[in-house]
């Protein structure tokens, strides 16, 4: 049976899941790819009127937000209605700076909406069609429990949702040989920090190699969990920062 994988968060060029959708392209899998075009136009990417391109056959499914009920669940009907998806990749993501006095109930649970309930209703989606001997599920935490993300605390209380559903979720997918993990890129180039010259600096120097992390970086990690090699690895979160000192 070929392999199916579904991801989230792939719509501009220079993404964290435009990466993970090519190399899994690489490896033979039939590919299905998620985004939100206008959230992209909302953080004002470099890449943000540009469109995903890739070299072989992926599906693109309409764009959907999944900070509201009809997203979710607009992609949710199109999981279930699939029955050959085996792995899954939720790469989305809404990240925005909020600073302590800004803090309002639409933004704080747009991050909550967005991160954990579209997760957790999309992992659900996903096993009610699963038909397939093995499959595997990526999450996608952040840092916010190797140090403090005080301009970020309704993403990084939302990440940390996140990074606590593999533990609890790895017992009820398993039951189906599934397996489930999160993981944390560090701090990736993604080009949302390009211009302000300074801090892209400083941020670099934070690193062994004294680069940024690069999305073919935890591409390459993503690789190996939905591998036969990555097949005794669940329930984990798993922190791939290059060093990054905080």
């Amino acid at each position: 049976m070929s392999n199916t994988v579904l991801i989230t968060g792939v719509s501009r060029p220079g993404s964290i899941g435009t990466e993970i959708a090519r190399h899994f392209l690489n490896e033979g899998f039939n590919v299905i790819v998620h985004g939100l075009n206008q959230y992209d136009q909302q953080m004002l990417y470099k890449d943000k009127d540009s469109a995903a391109e890739f070299e072989g056959d992926v599906v693109k499914l309409a764009d959907s937000d999944l900070s509201t009920e009809d997203g979710i669940q607009e992609l949710a009907k199109m999981i279930e209605s699939n029955g050959n998806i085996n792995h899954l990749v939720l790469c989305h993501a809404y990240s925005t700076q909020s600073h302590f006095k800004d803090w309002s109930f639409e933004e704080i649970n747009k991050h909550l909406i967005t991160n954990i309930t579209a997760s957790m209703l999309l992992v659900q989606a996903f096993k009610k069609q699963f038909n397939s001997e093995q499959g595997c599920i990526t999450l996608f935490s952040s840092g916010q429990l190797l140090g403090p993300m005080i301009s970020e605390i309704p993403y990084a209380v939302s990440k940390a949702g996140v990074a606590n559903l593999p533990l609890h979720l790895s017992f009820l997918v398993g039951e189906e040989n599934i397996r489930i993990n999160a993981v944390n890129p560090g701090p990736t180039d993604t080009g949302y920090i390009d211009e302000n010259e300074s801090v892209y600096k400083e941020i670099e120097s934070r690193f062994n190699q004294k680069r940024w992390g690069k999305p073919s970086d935890i591409a390459n990690l993503i690789s190996f969990l939905h591998s036969d090699k990555g097949q005794w690895i669940t329930g984990q979160v798993i922190n791939s920062e290059g060093g990054f000192l905080r």
